[in-house]
């Protein structure tokens, strides 16, 4: 009696089998790594929200904003310990206090909050230094706008504004906010230490001047946009400052 041998996959049948896996792979794993960058961002934008109160708080506590997290240790912030999270200050005229730098990391250990986004990237704070520097205690704020009736012993008076600016697009953009006083930023899944951004949107906010790109989430080639930004209301933080008698 013959017999019968089992006939296995020949090399074709196997090449169409993982395929077929690759593509059912591929399919499953598309939606999956969308549902966690959503995911991802959902608890980023709860930690910029608990920030910004964080923020207030801080003012409120202190009569001025927090400085910045030298990120480095060039120009002004040569003398004091970068990316340790405490806010950086330097000695600024007669025995007042101003910040080693405008731009940085949110100071998250001064501030007590958590530093780094769900992609592990420290956030990017900048401030305008006339609402974070300190003065001398008897002294006026110091910001030139209330000659005859500067408050003591606060950074900012009610005619204060910002300097930090808001658009839609780096290119042409529409104005989102303006006269800004502060400003945090995460820069995202797409962001890399490393590699400079591909976008001129996100390129706008890792060049460190005053003006930052607020816009819908985008993975277009060419214009990825995935940053997640907050920032003080000078309105919001003049009217805290009225109502908490830190100004009159």
């Amino acid at each position: 009696m013959a017999i019968q041998r089992s006939r296995g996959f020949t090399l074709i049948e196997l090449t169409i089998v993982l395929f077929i896996l690759g593509l059912l792979l591929s399919s499953f794993l598309a939606p999956l790594a969308a549902r966690v960058e959503q995911e991802e961002r959902k608890n980023t934008r709860i930690q910029l929200n608990e920030i910004e109160e964080v923020i207030y708080g801080y003012v409120l506590q202190n009569n001025y904003l927090p400085c910045p997290d030298c990120s480095d240790n060039t120009g002004g912030c040569a003398a004091v310990t970068a990316n340790d999270g405490e806010e950086d200050t330097v000695n600024g005229p007669g025995s007042s206090k101003i910040c080693a730098n405008d731009i940085g990391n949110l100071p998250w250990v001064t501030l007590g909050v958590k530093g780094i986004d769900e992609w592990d990237n420290l956030f990017t704070y900048r401030v305008d230094d006339v609402f974070a520097d300190r003065d001398d205690p008897d002294v006026s704020d110091g910001t030139g706008c209330e000659t005859a009736s500067a408050t003591l012993n606060v950074s900012f008076s009610l005619c204060s504004d910002g300097d930090i600016t808001v658009l839609d697009s780096a290119v042409a953009g529409n104005t989102v906010a303006s006269l800004i006083p502060a400003i945090v930023v995460s820069h995202g899944k797409n962001y890399s230490s490393t590699i400079p951004p591909t976008s001129a949107d996100e390129t706008e906010n890792t060049d460190g001047d005053l003006v930052f790109v607020d816009k819908d989430y985008s993975q277009t080639s060419g214009s990825e946009f995935d940053d997640m930004l907050i920032w003080i209301s000078p309105h919001i933080l003049r009217a805290i400052a009225v109502k908490s008698g830190i100004l009159p």
